[in-house]
């Protein structure tokens, strides 16, 4: 199994500002993260002129298809964007919400790969689309039932999709209670023969590594720069220190789990160890040589500098072949019988 991925979710809290935009990729590189993403929303192809808000957060926007409006970026923007990304060295990725924006994106050679929200998880058109350009797939699943996640499943596998396919185990509730999260789920979706990841909207770090721990191969994350800042998503988000600490637990827990070493091994790594904090032997009197040798004549003491107490017993009964005296370490030369 390799390092979990971590992808920051950007999503559109940049507010249809390039330079925020830019601002958030950058802090998603300082967190460590290699991966940002964006959303591409063509208000035209995604949705009726009243659409409903999931929370109308925005007093500047009157309607959603204002809102998608005002978020996304001009052709040039989108390239201006992606081209900053490949400067600093992280990958963009952006999930766009129709089919048309699909194609704008693959188009113009703006991403590697595909991310795919659940609402659009069993769009076909979109699906369809995605799934023969060749690109590695990455779909979360929370709002699609098991029937149907198998339905998407064939899909792929008729377009020969599925070996390059992700699939995320999502709650989509924000922000989604812990209670909610039910994380065994991605056991659940390794079975279909995919690799497996979760989509977070909980706000809490310690949910994403646990997902780690459980073997999540990709985790994807909101973030935001503060807990007080503006969006619908601030509260299903996590700061930047917070990615940080995910990052480097990925790390750790990649090195943890390509870990072989033996018992013996770790013995025999720590020989110069185990003769300063075991304890060995020593006289505790002196002794005229023909000593027949009991416990009463020896103490246990650090370090090891000659018998280890572990084989103090093999001394009993054996006989001082010189003489010795009190603070000496006991010494097999010393000794007959």
């Amino acid at each position: 199994m390799s390092l979990t991925e971590i992808i920051v979710e950007i999503g559109n809290t940049h507010e249809g500002s390039l330079g925020v935009a830019k601002s958030f990729a950058f802090m998603a590189k300082k967190s460590g993260a290699k991966t940002v993403k964006f959303q591409m929303h063509l208000a035209e192809f995604e949705g009726v002129l009243d659409e409903p808000f999931r929370v109308k957060f925005s007093e500047q926007d009157r309607t959603r298809q204002d809102y998608w409006k005002r978020v996304n970026f001009s052709l040039e923007n989108w390239i201006n964007l992606a081209e900053y990304c490949k400067s600093i060295e992280i990958e963009f990725l952006c999930t766009p919400f129709s089919l048309e924006a699909a194609q704008v994106l693959h188009a113009n050679r703006l991403i590697q790969r595909w991310k795919i929200g659940s609402g659009q998880a069993v769009e076909w058109p979109l699906i369809d689309y995605v799934s023969q350009s060749g690109l590695p797939l990455i779909i979360s699943t929370g709002l699609v039932s098991v029937e149907e996640i198998l339905l998407l499943r064939e899909r792929l596998q008729l377009n020969g999709a599925w070996s390059r396919t992700t699939l995320l185990h999502c709650v989509s509730q924000y922000p989604a209670p812990i209670e909610h999260l039910d994380l065994h789920l991605m056991s659940e979706l390794r079975k279909l023969g995919c690799r497996v990841g979760f989509s977070d909207h909980s706000g809490n770090p310690n949910v994403a590594l646990y997902a780690i721990s459980l073997g999540a191969e990709v985790i994807e994350v909101h973030m935001t720069p503060s807990i007080d800042y503006f969006g619908p998503d601030v509260s299903s988000s996590l700061l930047p220190n917070e990615i940080s600490w995910l990052v480097e637990f990925a790390a750790v827990s990649d090195v943890l789990r390509k870990s072989t070493g033996t018992k013996i091994e770790h013995f025999n790594r720590v020989a110069e160890l185990r003769t300063i904090f075991r304890k060995g032997v020593y006289w505790n009197s002196h002794l005229p040589k023909g000593t027949v040798i009991s416990e009463a004549h020896l103490s246990f003491l650090k370090p090891v500098r000659g018998v280890d107490v572990i084989n103090y017993e093999s001394l009993l009964g054996k006989t001082t072949c010189v003489e010795v005296f009190p603070g000496e370490p006991v010494k097999l030369d010393q000794l007959s019988g």
